[in-house]
């Protein structure tokens, strides 16, 4: 039976996943992990036609594993599942060989779309994010545009409110890393607090 690999360290997302795959993809094989250890032990000892992946597991984020992975299974076709923004984070991915990008926020009946073609060998792109990007080739170059992958994961955990001692867990951050990003940032988008931070994110995304 082909197998995917679904890495989600939430119980009722992964409920909610392995539903899915009984009800609309029972040829299939759902493995679950929770965590980067047991997703790449997993991939090197099977092979998997499609990897569903989080970008934050228990041990820490996935997204700079991402790079890494594609380079040691080109052929493995991946899908970020997460509930992080699709504009702050897929085009790069996608740049990388990410094959297709979904919000946990989307219904049933799209992810069953999009993994039907992600199985089928084809890419998958939402509609809300093929408007950002016409949106996004029609507007200026901003600060926020020319930020790190990491950067952007700083500032997407900053404005959720999240604590620095916390970001620095998320990422694997050493807490003197962690204020160098946060100098970066808020030298970078001409901001000296969060609250103007979240303003300019919002701005940017306004302006898409």
């Amino acid at each position: 039976m082909n197998k995917v690999l679904f890495a989600e360290d939430h119980s009722i997302v992964i409920r909610g996943m392995k539903i899915l795959f009984e009800r609309e993809f029972s040829s299939y094989q759902l493995e679950v992990v929770q965590n980067r250890t047991d997703m790449m032990n997993a991939l090197k000892t099977k092979h998997y036609e499609l990897a569903i992946i989080d970008l934050y597991l228990d041990d820490g984020d996935t997204l700079h594993l991402i790079s890494t992975l594609l380079k040691l299974y080109p052929q493995l076709t991946v899908l970020i599942f997460s509930g992080n923004p699709e504009e702050l984070y897929a085009q790069k991915l996608y740049a990388e060989g990410v094959k297709g990008y979904l919000s946990k926020q989307t219904n049933d009946e799209e992810i069953v779309s999009a993994l039907k073609q992600l199985l089928e060998g084809k890419r998958y792109m939402s509609e809300n994010f093929k408007k950002f990007l016409l949106a996004k080739k029609n507007t200026p170059e901003t600060s926020i545009d020319k930020l790190t992958q990491r950067e952007m994961e700083v500032l997407n955990l900053m404005v959720q409110g999240k604590r620095s001692s916390e970001i620095c867990k998320e990422l694997n951050l050493q807490a003197s890393t962690m204020a160098t990003y946060k100098v970066k940032l808020f030298n970078k988008l001409q901001v000296t607090n969060i609250i103007e931070l979240s303003m300019a994110l919002e701005l940017y995304k306004g302006a898409l």
